[in-house]
């Protein structure tokens, strides 16, 4: 455009936008089931999203194919106190363990799965 002139707004044709919200994830997300893992590297660790300000892990699972996912609290302790992040290979299962707590203020147990986080080369 260096070479010609900058049009005018009115010149310019109209772009539609897309109305339902979306986030600004172009991936599939996981929504992993107990006995379900993922393996691959950590693209990318992005701290305080959504509504509970929940970290969102982007994990290459092979060439081309990068996936989402909410982590959690066991997740996030996990990759810190094993200095992992961007660029780390790791697995993360939801195992079909479980373990119940009640919440404070709540008389009503609540059950949640453990996980499981392994990484490549891990306890070297």
């Amino acid at each position: 455009m260096s070479t010609k002139k900058t049009p005018a707004f009115d010149d310019l044709d109209p772009v539609e936008a897309n109305d339902d919200e979306q986030d600004e994830y172009d991936t599939e997300w996981l929504d992993l089931d107990p006995g379900e893992n993922v393996v691959g590297e950590i693209r990318a660790v992005t701290p305080d999203c959504g509504d509970y300000n929940t970290t969102v892990l982007e994990i290459a699972r092979g060439l081309g194919d990068v996936v989402c996912m909410w982590s959690n609290n066991q997740i996030d302790r996990a990759l810190e106190d094993n200095d992992l992040g961007e660029g780390d290979v790791v697995g993360i299962m939801c195992t079909e363990e479980t373990r119940t707590y009640t919440p404070e203020g709540s008389d009503e147990e609540q059950t949640f799965n453990i996980w499981e986080v392994r990484a490549l080369g891990g306890d070297d």
